[in-house]
Parts: C-alpha cells; structure tokens; sequence
C-alpha cells in the first residue's frame, strides 16, 4: 500500500514509519516539524516528506487532492497532542484536531481510501469499572472533547463501502526516535533516572491503561492491513495500572528510589480502565509490559542515547508555549526558528 501518515515525525509516528516501511508499504509524511524531522530522513527507504500545517487540507484543496494523491490508506495521527498543549489553544485544538480531521476524512470518503484515526482513551474521563467501546464518552478537557467530536463526525461518515477505524490509545510510553517527556511514565523514567527521585501530586489512585509506543504502531499497522468488518472503534492499551502501581514498578527498577507524594488542591479527575477484548479478537496482541518498556527506557536515558533529556524540546506544552504567537503566526516563521535552531542541537535530533 502507499500510506499517508500525518504527524509522521511526532512520537508515535516517529516509530510507526519504519514499522510500515518494514512491512513493504510506501510512506509519504505530512508534518510541520515543530519538533523536528531530521530522524525521518535517516530512514530507509526514502520516506516522501512534506513539511505543511495539517491546516492546509481545509484551506486549499489542490494541497488536499495532492496530498492524497495515489494513496491506499491514511493513518492520521496529526494533533494538538496532550491536554495541557491542548489548553494553551483551544481553538487552534479545534481547527487540527477536528476541523481538518474532517477535511481529510470527507475526501478519504470521497475517494475510497482507507481510513486510521488516532483518537484517545481519555475520551471515558472519569468512569467506573472497565469502559468498553460501547460505553459513555464523558470528556474532561479541551484535547478529550475534540476527539469525541471527531469519532462522531466519523462514525457519521461510515458507510457499507467507507469505514473509518477509530483506535482509541491508552496512554503510551517508551522510547522513540522523538521523544517526550510529558507523559506519566517516561516522567518517572526521566527523573528517576537523573535524579533518583520522582513526585506523584496527590495519592495517585487514578487509573489509567497504559500502551507502549512500538505496540500501538503495530497495533495502526495490523488494523490498516487487515481492515475489521465488524466494528470501527477499538481500544488499544495493555495494562491498566493506577499511578501508585507505576511508583512500585520503579521502586523495583531502583531501589534506592525516593517517592515525594505532594499533596494538591485540584486532583487530576481522569480516572479510568479500559477492556482490550474487542482489539485482541482482531488477531492483535500488545507485547512490550510496563515494566520491560519502563526499565528499557531508564537504560536509555542513563546510556545518552537521549541527548539533553531535561530540554523543554521533550514536552510539547512547554516547547508549543516557547514558541509564541503559534496559533496565529505563519507556519513557516516558526519552521525557519526550527532551522536556525538545528545548528545548535546535537546532530541526528532536528
């Protein structure tokens, strides 16, 4: 197949283009590059990259029909990822994460191709119990609520002949070619790592279902090549542990670990476990454990195959707020800062 992958250079597709590549399939890239694209160029063969806003497919539609052009199947990953990036914008969370959502998925429709959307298990909010596919949707912030609306705007889309497949991600951890380190685990690996200390703010009862990034590539992969006929939504996760779980699992990594638990006024209310039952039936199993990905990724950071762990380039809130003025600026002025700051940073990383 030649596959379309937007947000190719991010961190989850950052890992998914070799897999494809492995796999035999063409890869063309849609990225702006706000975190660098230099490690796709690395990788064999030549991925076909584009530097562009996702913003583009609503704006201009001989990008759009260009951008598609030839393609089998497109795995959509371009967002505002996470929810404190997502607050510091919430209408530019709009325009990428729905609005082009919809764009790209009308003309996908229009022209038969098939049809990957990266959505999150964050939809479920705060429930009890196991959510399944079927269950309440009960978002809680800007990033959640735009996912929502976009699985609905495609489960409105679907047809007998069109059918989107929706994979709605645990949290992901592990290491990638770009990283960040912005998310629970590869936080606690960080500064567990550098530090010998990690802080939990409250008790830390909160449940989340957690997902390697190398096993949700494989998981787009196995769903793009043997499409469902049954259902468009899965959840795709491996583990679902609370985050006093996570402080065991690495007091086990390093024994000498301090835990800081700070108390705080406003408790992160995302609360929930997930069942993978309908994405296992598919064929698909998740392979990397928590605790084999936590303790690889510690060994990463300690070895510096990471270079400069502690920049702000490996959190996408605080490097999205670095760079000022992103929502209204023009693409291309926040490209050329990108550039000028490749000659700084160590070689292979921009």
């Amino acid at each position: 197949m030649k596959v379309l992958v937007t947000g190719g250079a991010g961190y989850l597709g950052s890992v998914l283009v070799p897999k494809l590549l492995v796999r035999g399939h063409q890869v063309r890239v849609l990225d702006i590059g706000y975190f660098g694209v230099g490690h796709l160029r690395g990788f064999q063969p030549a991925v076909e990259l584009i530097r562009d806003d996702i913003r583009q497919v609503r704006k201009d539609a001989v990008f759009l029909d260009k951008l598609i052009q030839g393609c089998d199947c497109i795995i959509h990953l371009s967002a505002i990822s996470n929810d404190p990036s997502a607050e510091l914008h919430p209408e530019l969370t709009d325009e990428v994460n729905f609005q082009a959502t919809e764009a790209l998925a009308a003309a996908a429709c229009k022209q038969g191709i098939r049809f990957l959307f990266s959505s999150s298990c964050s939809v479920y909010g705060e429930a009890e119990g196991e959510r399944t596919e079927t269950g309440v949707l009960a978002p809680l912030t800007v990033y959640a609520i735009s996912k929502v609306k976009a699985e609905q705007l495609l489960q409105q889309m679907a047809t007998p002949k069109w059918r989107p497949i929706v994979l709605r991600n645990g949290t992901l951890f592990g290491y990638s070619p770009r990283m960040r380190f912005d998310l629970v685990i590869n936080i606690f690996a960080l500064y567990g790592a550098l530090f010998n200390e990690i802080k939990v703010f409250g008790e830390g009862q909160q449940w989340r279902p957690f997902l390697h990034v190398a096993d949700c590539a494989r998981a787009f992969v196995h769903l793009a090549e043997h499409p469902p006929a049954e259902h468009l939504v899965f959840n795709v996760a491996h583990e679902n542990l609370r985050v006093v779980d996570l402080v065991d699992l690495f007091r086990d990594i390093n024994p000498r670990l301090n835990v800081n638990f700070i108390p705080t006024a406003d408790p992160d209310r995302r609360d929930y476990k997930v069942s993978t039952r309908r994405l296992g039936e598919t064929g698909f199993q998740p392979q990397v454990s928590v605790r084999f990905g936590a303790e690889q990724l510690v060994d990463a950071i300690v070895s510096g195959l990471i270079p400069d762990p502690e920049s702000i380039f490996y959190r996408n809130a605080k490097w999205l707020k670095e760079l000022q003025g992103i929502g209204s600026r023009d693409h291309k002025d926040v490209l050329q800062l990108m550039e000028a700051m490749s000659a700084v940073r160590p070689a292979g990383r921009l």
